[in-house]
């Protein structure tokens, strides 16, 4: 590469919101793609009363399995695109019989 090749850009955005209850937190962390798809993860921490520090503690690890839960999703899309695609150019690379 030189430097002068026209790069391409997407633009993702993760959202990520909290609801607190009194001794939870329940993250919900959502992936929107340009193309208007989207991908939901979801994590649930205990928590202590809202505004203690194992409140903010709960809501860390809540957005983290929250994070981890969107990563499983991609992973498992990526994984059956994969497996379709394989399938696809296993049937198109395959000989004809007749």
């Amino acid at each position: 590469m030189t430097g002068t090749e026209p790069t391409m850009t997407d633009k993702w955005t993760i959202d990520v919101s909290l609801q607190h209850e009194p001794y939870r937190v329940r993250a919900e962390a959502l992936l929107r793609l340009e193309d208007g798809g989207e991908f939901v993860g979801v994590g649930i921490a205990e928590a202590g009363l809202r505004n203690g520090s194992t409140s903010q503690i709960g809501a860390y690890l809540a957005v983290t399995r929250a994070l981890s839960d969107l990563t499983a999703e991609l992973l498992e899309t990526v994984a059956s695109d994969v497996a379709r695609s394989i399938e696809v150019d296993g049937l198109l690379a395959t000989p004809s019989t007749n």
